[in-house]
């Protein structure tokens, strides 16, 4: 009995290191959206190369940011992606990161306002779904004009209505926010920035340590060679990121 156990071993080790990942995630496009029946994206794509490179078979799986959010914090062999890094989910997860940097920005109607270099100068209704980091961040300005929406297409008909005179959105995804709604771009005008932070991938606490510290190996290897760069410039990460102000 004891040799058997000693030849099953390797195998049953193999098995473990060859557990699939769920990968979760949002529809936040460039970084990870629905094209037919796949998940694409820029951060879609760096997670496939990481998995690659580590021999990890993943799966990713489209679910509500806060359900991902959740589910990655209490289930094995479970991550979320693309997050920031704050101080209250710091002990929550395993962090593998940064894979870029967002900047949310405030934006109006072009032509609709004076600019605007202090958030308690804006005139009007300012929309930001309520799920979004940088809401909770507003909400402690004390700003009296807030109006918290659902999602970022309702926030964008708003303003489009008439209804709000400001939303907040990261740099990055903003011009595919109004183009999904019939809005041209340059009828938005970048008015500040609001936030500056790092997105990462969150891995459960539940995931062996060992595992996740493949991952941001495979990483920082994807930096050195220039392929994480690369991704970046074929998604326009660099260039919507510094488009409105670097």
């Amino acid at each position: 009995m004891k040799w058997i156990l000693q030849a099953l071993l390797p195998l049953l080790s193999l098995t473990a290191h060859a557990g699939e990942l769920r990968m979760l995630t949002d529809n936040h496009p460039p970084l990870h959206f629905q094209q037919g029946e796949h998940m694409t994206g820029f951060a879609v794509e760096v997670v496939q190369a990481l998995a690659q490179r580590t021999g990890d078979p993943v799966q990713v799986q489209q679910r509500p940011m806060l359900r991902a959010l959740r589910d990655a914090s209490e289930a094995e062999d479970t991550a979320v992606f693309t997050i920031l890094r704050t101080a209250e989910r710091e002990s929550r997860y395993q962090w593998v990161g940064p894979l870029m940097q967002t900047e949310t920005a405030l934006y109006a109607r072009t032509g609709d306002h004076s600019a605007v270099t202090d958030l308690h100068q804006t005139r009007g209704q300012i929309a930001v779904p309520r799920k979004w980091l940088v809401y909770r961040y507003l909400k402690q300005q004390g700003l009296d004009n807030l109006w918290g929406v659902d999602s970022p297409q309702v926030m964008i008909r708003l303003l489009q209505l008439g209804r709000v005179q400001y939303l907040v959105a990261d740099t990055m995804s903003v011009s595919t926010f109004a183009a999904e709604e019939g809005m041209p771009f340059d009828q938005l005008s970048y008015q500040m920035p609001l936030m500056h932070q790092d997105a990462y991938i969150a891995f459960s606490p539940k995931v062996d340590a060992a595992r996740v510290a493949r991952w941001q190996r495979a990483l920082e290897a994807m930096k050195r060679d220039g392929s994480l760069q690369r991704l970046k410039q074929r998604w326009h990460i660099d260039r919507t990121a510094c488009s409105s102000n670097c």
